[in-house]
């Protein structure tokens, strides 16, 4: 059987939102699921309003002591999990409405926090959910009296923790965050054993820190599926530039396989949205969503669903009285009708259902590893875009894991003293020796014996400033943090920066090389608009002309991202993305030896704006 894409939204009622099951319509539902189904979605992620569904009250005495706890009206619980019965009969009623129109659901169990507001237990106000042992027995006794409820009905595609739950606040540190993610987990796979779970988190890092404690490590350690909440609109450096960029426009793509690569296991685009008409309009929220499932399609994303259903702007309760930015972000106008994001989600999923093969993964062309002290997010992102632009795909690595075989390795922007394990660092050098590829830049970063490694002698540094190199025959503008003042010993120069140092190089090293660039290439570009307009990638298409040089086709055009997917029979499947807002021709050059045999979507002579051409190729 096909591997299944997930192609949906994440759902609140049309007639209420976050109210939804105190304000139950099952007509109003029953609307909302046709439309939505009628026009591609297949998968929602739907939400058990925690403060609804557990509504735990407790009773107090003299001066204020807790004597027992008890339902809202004063009764006691019907049950020893304390769900309200009238909500799980209209969730059952929804798992009805949901089977009707083929729709599957992955159910956010501790809906705890959402669009900016908190839904609690009143039993549980005031502690640090994440570690108070009342609270979790709590939230555990939740997970399995819902989970046993509804585990028999077949539209429940996943169990996801809850959403967003590291903004209920109280993990101090990685262990408090990942302890909580595996009671709560551990619950629902004692209650149910046979589904997936999924984290349900946004702003994972490899390895914890001071400021972020939820990671990429804990969530696969605790659950199947890793989660992807990338917005544009508040994520650090994904707003820079318009939202039809290239750089926006690749902000998904490189984040969920960021977190699928370092954490090992399959990551889904949970929510993705444009924020609304103030940020862009209908059409181009439409283009952007289009491009996005292409994208995380081919680069192996589980899927892709977009934050919301319905449009909440006539709803007069929290959180939409005083949160603007949450009432106008659905796929459905107020009178109901679809946005055009709604029916081209709808247009791309049928596309994807008339292939009739399996997409097999894409083939990786370096290891990009992230390594401590830099910023991690914005090396990758950047480094992402400019291998995109050169023709390259990359695959993520943590300098703290045992790094994966590869014939590329890349440390882009290193900084600080303590730059990744030294065995790893060792490791890496052993594999250079032996014939692999190691490209570094450099920001601040001390690289122990970086004399033998780069074929150049330093022999003074000072603070950086900005400066130019030309390479060939391009100049290419750079900022650096601190300068090297090397010469050359054994590296070969390609390009000198205008002060005469060395700018990009490459030495011998065993039977392998170190491709070395004098500033922090990716880094420097964080804060610079737009970019992805300039020559910056051409650094890349040089130091990388080797691998590039391998790869069955290509395209001069730095819009146009292609992958290569191998099929059983020897042929070839590229897919090329056009990460432009404008239409690009691609002018492919298969590699001599090969042959077009058929294009599956798409003109290969000019693929439209952030859309698509897929087609085969096979040797002659």
């Amino acid at each position: 059987m096909k591997k299944e894409f997930l192609i949906g939204c994440n759902y609140w009622a049309s007639n209420a939102g976050t109210e939804m099951w105190r304000q139950w319509e099952p007509e109003t539902v029953r609307e909302d699921l046709k439309v939505l189904s009628e026009n591609g979605v297949e998968y929602m992620r739907v939400f058990p309003n925690w403060r609804d569904f557990q509504p735990m009250t407790p009773i107090c005495g003299s001066s204020g002591k807790i004597v027992e706890y008890r339902m809202p009206d004063n009764s006691k619980p019907s049950n020893p999990e304390f769900l309200d019965e009238t909500m799980l009969a209209r969730f059952d009623e929804f798992c009805d409405l949901c089977d009707a129109f083929g729709i599957k659901l992955v159910v956010g169990l501790i809906t705890g926090f959402m669009s900016g507001e908190t839904y609690i237990p009143p039993a549980l106000f005031g502690k640090p959910l994440h570690t108070d042992p009342f609270a979790l027995l709590t939230q555990q006794r939740f997970v399995r009296g819902f989970v046993n409820r509804f585990k028999h009905r077949d539209t429940i595609y996943a169990w996801d923790l809850g959403n967003e739950c590291n903004n209920l606040g109280g993990a101090q540190n990685e262990n408090d965050a990942t302890n909580w993610s595996m009671i709560i987990s551990n619950a629902i796979r004692a209650a149910d054993p046979t589904r997936p779970v999924v984290s349900g988190m946004h702003g994972l890092v490899p390895g914890g820190n001071a400021k972020r404690k939820w990671t990429m490590a804990g969530q696969a350690e605790t659950c199947d599926i890793l989660t992807t909440h990338p917005y544009p609109y508040w994520v650090q450096y994904a707003n820079q530039d318009p939202m039809l960029s290239m750089r926006t426009a690749l902000h998904a793509t490189c984040e969920n396989k960021y977190y699928a690569d370092i954490g090992g296991k399959p990551c889904l685009v949970e929510e993705i949205g444009s924020m609304g008409p103030m940020v862009c309009s209908e059409e181009n929220a439409a283009g952007f969503m289009r491009v996005n499932l292409f994208s995380n399609w081919i680069h192996g994303a589980l899927g892709v669903m977009w934050w919301c259903a319905n449009e909440q702007d006539m709803l007069n309760h929290t959180p939409y009285v005083y949160q603007m930015c949450e009432i106008e972000l659905g796929m459905r106008f107020a009178d109901g009708s679809p946005k055009p994001v709604l029916t081209e989600t709808g247009r791309v999923s049928r596309i994807l259902k008339t292939f009739d093969f399996e997409l097999s993964k894409a083939r990786e062309d370096a290891v990009c590893i992230t390594t401590r002290g830099q910023d991690q997010w914005g090396m990758n992102y950047m480094a992402c875009v400019l291998a995109k632009q050169a023709g390259l795909n990359l695959r993520y690595a943590y300098g703290e894991d045992e790094l994966p075989e590869a014939k590329v390795y890349m440390m882009p922007s290193v900084t600080g003293g303590s730059i990744m394990r030294r065995d790893n660092y060792l490791k890496l050098q052993e594999k250079v020796k032996e014939g692999a590829t190691l490209y570094i830049s450099n920001d601040v970063g001390v690289l122990a014996g970086f004399e033998q490694l780069t074929g150049l002698h330093i022999e003074d540094s000072c603070a950086g400033r900005s400066g130019s190199l030309v390479l060939d025959g391009e100049t290419i503008l750079f900022n650096r943090n601190r300068q090297y003042n090397t010469v050359a010993t054994t590296a070969e120069v390609l390009a000198y920066d205008d002060l005469g140092i060395p700018a990009v190089s490459i030495n011998r090293y065993g039977k392998g090389k170190v491709i070395y660039v004098n500033f922090p290439l990716e880094t420097m570009l964080l804060h610079k608009n737009e970019f992805t307009n300039e020559n910056y990638y051409k650094i890349y298409r040089k130091v990388f002309a080797h691998v590039l040089a391998e790869q069955e086709a290509g395209t001069e055009n730095p819009f146009i991202g292609l992958t290569f997917h191998p099929e059983a029979d020897g042929s070839v499947l590229c897919a090329a993305v056009n990460y432009s807002k404008e239409p690009q021709a691609p002018s492919f050059v298969l590699k001599k030896g090969w042959k077009l045999e058929k294009v599956l979507y798409g003109n290969e002579q000019e693929i439209p704006a952030f859309d698509a051409c897929f087609f085969r190729i096979k040797k002659v």
